[in-house]
Parts: C-alpha cells; structure tokens; sequence
C-alpha cells in the first residue's frame, strides 16, 4: 500500500498532464466557457429573480460580454486606421531615417556599406526561410481564436441552461458522505471566480499606470491614453499588446524624427509586461483567491507550459478551485494549506 499510493499519485500527475497536453484545443474553449458562466451566473440568477425568463436571463450577460470583446476589437481597427493614415509620413521620413542610420553606423562604429549591405542580405534572407513557418502559425492563431469566439458563447448558455443537471450530476457522484459539503464547495467556487475578475481589474488598472508613468518619464505626449488603452488591449492575446502600442510608438518617431523615444517606448510596454506576468498578476490576484505567491507563479508557468496565454489566464483561477475542493475534506487539508495564504 505504501509503494502503491505514490505509483498512483504519479500515474494520475502524468495522465493529467497528458490530457491537458493534447486535449488543449477542446479544453481552452470549455475552460474559458466555464469561467465565464460562473462569473456570470450571479447576474442570471439576479435577473430570474425580477422576473425575467431564464433565456433572456442567460441571453443578456452574454451579450454584455460580446458587446465588450466587440468594443475592444473595434478599438483595435480605429487605431489600425490611425496608423493607415500616417502611413505615407512614415514612409516620407523612413528613407533620411535610414541614410541618417547608416552614417552614424559608419562613423560611430566603423561599419562600412558592404559590411551594412550583406547584414541585411543575410537577415532577409533568414527571415524569407522562416515566412512561411511564421504564416502558418500566424493562419492557425488566427484560426483558433475565431473558433473560440464562436464557440464560447456557445458553451457558456449551455452551461448556463443545464446548470441544474450538472449540479444533480456532481452530487450524485460524489460519495454520500461527502454530498452535504457540495453546496458549500460551488457557493464558494463562485465566490473565488467573482474576485479573481475584481483582481483582473486591479491588474489592469496598476499595469496602465505603471505603463503611463513610463511614458510620461520618457516624455511621450498623452501617456495616460496610451498606457491605459494598451493595458486593457491586453485583454486580446499576442495582437492586442503589439497592435496598442504601435501608436505611441511611431507618433514618437514621427514627433521627435529620433529613435531614442520609440525606443523608450518599447521598453517601457516590454518591462511593464514582463513585471505583470512574473510579479503583478500572481501576486495581485493570487491575494484575491487566496493563493500564495509561489502556488500563483507556479500555476502560472505551468499553464504557460500547457495551454501558452490561456493556460497562464486560466490555471490560477482553476488552482484556487481546487484548493477550495481540498479545503472542504480533511485527507485535503495539507495541501490546502501548501497552496493558501
């Protein structure tokens, strides 16, 4: 029994982590669904209780949910025309920018023309090699995230709509014993998503100040807009951060003719970024879940291992889950204690 139970814990740690690994593509979506449906499962229940048909119930925070994502998206084309339209000044000013580069490269560094010339060659040549690669895995983000936007809210009214059988499902499985400790278990499920969207907003609200601070130290005009509208981007993986933050940084360059601002501005977004993943966002809202630092960093990483962004947004609230699930039996309770503040 002794050499058993860790052979079973162990078997259990790699099939866990097998499934995760390749049923990603199926379990992000549900994930996301299930997350959301318990953030707004209060806000059904809120309007069923006024009166409000259970469809309608369900129907109405979804489309609030929509509407924001749609927002946010919309956001994101009004700066792309931004961009457009300053396109042709940027190529006005890209080719003295270039010469002005090449004799200061020369001068400062002894690089010559050729030596200028064949560095180019080269990189163009390597990334020529990788455009395809880059392509399609460009075409398959873009391919995961549109099946995502269709299928959550799709999985979420479900959930929404059938939360009374899945509830009868759990309590019928769980051992009679332990049947009286479930109400408490999903009272207190709800109660831990609901504060990790307030910890999220939190996140938000310190990443845009610290990313308007930035850039009002390096004196890039209207810092305040772009930093706050850069951290809420961020919301939207990959595109959101790399799109917001290509306006401040080419206005820079158009206002001051210098690389030195845009510059600035790069590493401001990338040091705020780093800050919000490694230090902000666990700490942050790992105290609204209540999960040490270490558990939240932990949890953190090890989605970014599986499941890349949605593992990192999705394994701490799922973490602080199941460290309400080993709370409620006592066999549980050293590893509730392990993971808890």
């Amino acid at each position: 029994m002794k050499l058993s139970t860790p052979l079973q814990i162990a078997a259990f740690i790699v099939l866990t982590g097998v499934i995760l690994w390749f049923g990603k593509l199926f379990l992000i979506p549900i994930a996301y669904a299930f997350l959301t449906a318990l953030v707004l499962y209060p806000m059904c229940k809120y309007l069923e209780s006024k009166g409000f048909g259970r469809s309608l119930s369900i129907a109405l925070p979804i489309l609030m949910v929509c509407l924001l994502f749609g927002g946010l998206v919309a956001l994101l084309s009004y700066e792309m025309a931004i961009i457009s339209g300053k396109w042709p000044l940027l190529q006005q000013q890209f080719g003295p920018f270039l010469d002005k580069l090449h004799a200061q490269l020369n001068r400062e560094f002894g690089w010559t023309t050729e030596e200028q010339i064949n560095w180019a060659r080269k990189n163009l040549e390597t990334l020529s090699q990788n455009t395809g690669i880059f392509m399609q895995e460009t075409a398959k983000a873009a391919f995961e995230a549109l099946f995502n936007l269709i299928i959550i809210p799709i999985y979420v009214s479900l959930l929404l709509v059938y939360r009374g059988r899945l509830v009868r499902f759990l309590t019928e499985m769980m051992p009679e014993a332990h049947r009286l400790r479930l109400p408490a278990i999903l009272n207190d499920t709800v109660k831990v998503f609901s504060r990790f969207i307030r910890g999220m907003v939190v996140v938000y609200l310190t990443v845009g100040l610290l990313n308007s601070l930035g850039l009002w130290m390096i004196g890039v005009e209207n810092p305040f807009l772009y930093g706050m509208f850069t951290s809420i981007m961020t919301i939207i993986p990959y595109f959101g951060i790399i799109i917001s933050a290509l306006l401040p940084v080419m206005l820079s360059w158009l206002q001051t003719g210098s690389l030195w601002q845009p510059l600035g501005v790069v590493i401001v977004f990338a040091v705020v970024q780093y800050l919000e993943a490694n230090l902000i966002f666990p700490y942050v809202v790992g105290r609204y879940v209540n999960l040490n630092t270490l558990a939240a960093i932990v949890a953190i990483f090890l989605g970014a291992l599986f499941w890349g962004v949605a593992g990192m947004i999705l394994f701490l609230p799922f973490l602080a889950v199941f460290r309400i699930f080993a709370d409620h039996f006592p066999e549980l309770k050293p590893l509730s204690g392990l993971l808890g503040n």
